[in-house]
């Protein structure tokens, strides 16, 4: 590369950086907020497992902003070069537009290459590990979500309120049991209770001792005319199952959150499980299974390879915005983003289909731009 293609390279890899970073941290911001940022306040975690979970949770939003990021430092440095009108001294100078789009492309293909790498291998491996870390949360430590004199809603079907927590041992205890209308048709009451987590029926058991039971119609829960029956007791135990709360225990990991080398181990998988299955029903099943298996092979690859295809577009569109203010090209960005996004999710709808060939259709969207943006790349070299 000469002296201007190394200047636009090196000033493009600050820009997309900072714009990968900007995204990142907006991604993390709304995956932490709605997981994990609750449990951190209310005292549920630690500050040292906030960050390891935050960690986990690194690789999965870069493979979403490394598209937007790089797309958007595109935008800044070609809107800033048109601004400026240093394309139009590069142009008298006898640099061409193709010289100049070199760099620039360039660093898209390296970008590409290197998110390949992070959605097929390291994303979703992290991702599956920050799921897991955060759904055994409740299994390996019960008492991270007994937050004393608060009502915790966090059990389907309960509502739990400890007035003080001393240790593993927890006093003033009441437990709503809620219909499905979330109408309390029992109470109990305790002076104590524990908690105890059962693998073999991945379940919490809580242990209550001295107290009494007050029951309700379950007809009708709210009717109060009459004085509930209450029935005492030394020690009862009630079982809260955890599958509704934080998955199934030990659960097949989903098809997201396999690593390419896994997903090509369940493709070859099904494939011979379909040409040894005689059931139709079973057949179609498992053609469903990897339907969806091959649509998220083709997916990881395709994400990847939007930076590059957006690429194409954001050149030739910078130099039309000719704006070198950020939020208009990171407007521009989000726009053309979002676009491809909402194709890439109105494609997987149909992963699960066979017929539908979401594995190939998830490429229209990368083959659209990057005719969109050769087109309109030769139309701006001739002007």
């Amino acid at each position: 590369m000469n002296l201007v293609q190394r200047h636009i390279f090196a000033s493009l890899s600050v820009a997309c950086v900072g714009g990968v970073l900007l995204f990142v941290f907006v991604l993390l911001t709304g995956n932490a907020m709605r997981d994990i940022a609750g449990m951190l306040a209310d005292g549920r975690i630690s500050f040292a497992l906030f960050f390891q979970l935050l960690v986990l949770l690194v690789p999965y939003a870069v493979s979403f902003a490394m598209p937007l990021g790089v797309l958007i430092g595109i935008l800044i440095l070609v809107g800033r070069l048109s601004a400026n009108r240093e394309l139009t001294a590069l142009k008298a100078s006898g640099v061409s537009l193709w010289s100049v789009a070199a760099p620039v492309l360039l660093f898209a293909l390296m970008a590409t290459m290197l998110a390949v790498w992070i959605n097929a291998w390291y994303a979703p491996s992290a991702r599956a590990s920050y799921r897991d870390s955060l759904s055994n949360l409740v299994r390996t430590d019960p008492l991270r979500f007994i937050i004393p004199r608060a009502f915790i809603h966090d059990f389907p079907g309960y509502v739990l309120y400890v007035g003080e927590k001393d240790g593993d041992l927890m006093r003033e205890f009441w437990l709503w049991e809620l219909d499905a209308e979330r109408r309390a048709v029992k109470l109990l009451r305790a002076e104590s209770g524990a908690f105890r987590y059962e693998m073999e029926r991945d379940a919490l058991i809580l242990t209550l001792r001295n107290g009494f039971t007050e029951l309700r119609d379950e007809r009708d829960p709210d009717n109060l005319t009459g004085v509930p029956p209450t029935v005492s007791f030394q020690s009862t135990s009630v079982l809260l199952p955890l599958d509704r709360l934080l998955g199934r225990a030990h659960q097949p990991l989903k098809t997201s959150w396999m690593s390419l080398d896994r997903l090509r181990e369940q493709r070859e998988r099904l494939r011979a499980e379909i040409r040894l299955e005689t059931d139709a029903g079973a057949r179609r099943a498992l053609a469903e299974d990897l339907a969806e298996t091959q649509f998220y092979i083709s997916r990881n690859f395709a994400m990847a390879f939007s930076i590059f295809s957006l690429a194409l577009v954001g050149v030739p569109l910078g130099i039309k915005a000719s704006r070198s203010e950020t939020y208009v090209n990171a407007s521009l960005a989000l726009a053309l983003a979002l676009g491809y996004y909402l194709a890439i999710v109105l494609v997987g709808w149909l992963d699960r289909s066979p017929s539908a060939r979401a594995d190939i259709l998830v490429w229209i969207p990368n083959v659209v731009c990057q005719v969109l943006g050769l087109a309109l790349l030769l139309r701006a070299a001739r002007h």
